[in-house]
């Protein structure tokens, strides 16, 4: 039986094997990472804008989301940088107030937005930044009159 010399060298076949996949993991990579890079950029584009378009728009939106309980949602209708911690704060209390389906959001005159709910009255200035309608989170001087309920 013939067996093989200590100082023979192996055969080269399993090396043009690992040539071959080496030579796939850049394309692969390359690949893998645009497709990251497309995820990322369709999951910005899909971002709703902040903000509302008009007035009634952000009323009818920051009602939604107060009766949905998404604090997340919600501040993108606040302006200023404590916008998630001022959301959070604020779908608490509704929560607190009682029933957050009863929450009602309405305009009592052109430059302010008020809230209603159980045992719960808030008013906020609305400000317009490039075109679009936020709510301010400052207390407003002369807030609207909270209707008896």
């Amino acid at each position: 039986m013939p067996t093989a010399r200590k100082g023979a060298t192996p055969t080269t076949r399993p090396r043009e094997g690992r040539r071959k996949s080496s030579r796939l993991l850049l394309p692969l990579g390359l690949a893998v990472f645009a497709g990251w890079i497309a995820v990322v950029v369709v999951g910005i584009a899909r971002e709703p804008d902040p903000g509302a378009p008009s007035q009634q728009r952000l009323a009818s939106g920051v009602e939604e989301e107060l009766r949905k309980g998404d604090a997340e949602s919600l501040a993108r209708y606040i302006n200023g940088d404590g916008a998630d911690a001022y959301a959070k704060t604020l779908v608490g209390k509704v929560k607190d107030s009682g029933e957050s389906r009863e929450a009602a959001v309405s305009r009592p005159n052109e430059k302010q937005v008020q809230l209603h709910a159980p045992h719960l009255c808030m008013t906020w200035d609305v400000e317009k930044s490039d075109g679009r309608f936020f709510l301010d989170p400052v207390p407003p001087v002369t807030p609207g009159p909270c209707p008896a309920r």
